[in-house]
């Protein structure tokens, strides 16, 4: 009877046990089940956006009330920027704005701004406001120990661009009578540079830029106050006045001179479609006129040249070109012989 009871317990103790262990083992399961539900309820919850704004030091070199209010120098430089091109002042960007106008910003290379007076020349260059034939500089301001200057962009580019085109940009040659235009432009921007007192320094497509009616406007008319003359010499082959390009001349300083020539270069590869770094176009137009005439030299692609007038403005670039700088007419004459050929 004794051992009935103990089987008893034992069966009882065993079923107890049994019991038990699936009540642990049915809350460890449970208590599994419902992390995993939590975490996959937490997995697929949107991720928290966490906006991290950097400001830097920011000094203004120069700019109007109203423009300083407008543009905050800490939101301009994180805003995205497309690059446009590589100068001799620095990297140019497009920038759009929150209000979807768009802005080109230069950063200044740091050698130019190591210069000892290159506030002072960007504060001059900055009040240059009342003239349609300059870009205006619009602000201009530090961050972060690097100079910026901010302009205004031109939606047709530069006048390189659109003579030349450049690797996927589908272009339309100019006709003649928009290079007309910006020719007569082009030449009263280095008249009025040349008013002020000042010089341009090298006289290039690429620093006139073409606004929607054609219209151009000279930009990087700082330069020569920035960039020492011999690194702008050096860069810029094909468009320099003989007198600063000869080895043995005893003065390499720019001048209206100078600048004239450089123009004369400029007219040419208008009219001829052909860039000045690659063919010496004062011989190229030489060898044109005596193989096939004047009316040979004209750019190819370009339509509704008339030969009177084309050779007249050649007649202009020749006087330009003139080996002795004393004998070239100053820009003021020359925009009014470019009018007198255009009438």
């Amino acid at each position: 009877m004794k051992n009935l009871d103990h089987s008893w317990q034992f069966l009882f103790l065993l079923i107890m046990f049994i019991i038990c262990s699936l009540h642990r083992a049915i809350t460890f399961i449970s208590t599994k089940l419902a992390k995993s539900t939590a975490a996959a309820q937490l997995t697929n919850q949107p991720p928290i956006s966490l906006e991290v704004k950097i400001t830097l030091p920011t000094r203004t070199i120069f700019g109007d009330d109203e423009t300083i209010r407008r543009f905050n120098p800490s939101d301009l430089i994180q805003l995205p920027k497309n690059r446009l091109g590589e100068g001799s002042l620095g990297t140019l960007y497009k920038v759009v704005l929150d209000s979807g106008s768009i802005i080109t910003i230069r950063k200044i290379c740091a050698k130019v701004t190591r210069g000892r007076d290159f506030e002072n020349w960007i504060r001059y260059f900055g009040g240059v406001r009342d003239d349609q034939w300059l870009l205006p500089l619009r602000f201009g301001f530090w961050y972060a120990g690097e100079a910026f200057v901010i302009l205004d962009y031109l939606c047709l580019g530069s006048l390189e661009e659109l003579l030349h085109g450049s690797e996927g940009v589908q272009f339309t040659p100019l006709n003649w009578e928009i290079r007309e235009q910006i020719t007569l432009g082009a030449a009263k921007a280095v008249a009025s540079i040349h008013s002020r007192g000042l010089i341009c320094g090298v006289i290039k497509s690429s620093n006139f830029l073409i606004q929607s009616d054609f219209s151009p406007r000279l930009s990087s008319y700082e330069t020569p106050y920035l960039i020492s003359s011999s690194t702008i010499i050096r860069r810029n082959c094909g468009r320099m006045a003989p007198e600063l390009t000869r080895t043995r001349s005893i003065s390499k300083s720019f001048s209206e001179a100078s600048d004239v020539y450089s123009f004369g270069i400029l007219m040419l590869e208008i009219i001829t479609g052909k860039k000045p770094s690659v063919t010496n176009l004062g011989q190229y137009v030489a060898e044109k006129r005596k193989r096939e005439g004047m009316e040979g030299v004209p750019d190819r692609k370009m339509t509704g040249a008339k030969e009177n007038v084309s050779g007249k403005m050649i007649m202009i670039a020749g006087l330009c070109l003139l080996s002795d700088p004393k004998q070239r007419p100053s820009m003021g004459t020359v925009v009014e012989m470019i009018q007198a050929a255009i009438k």
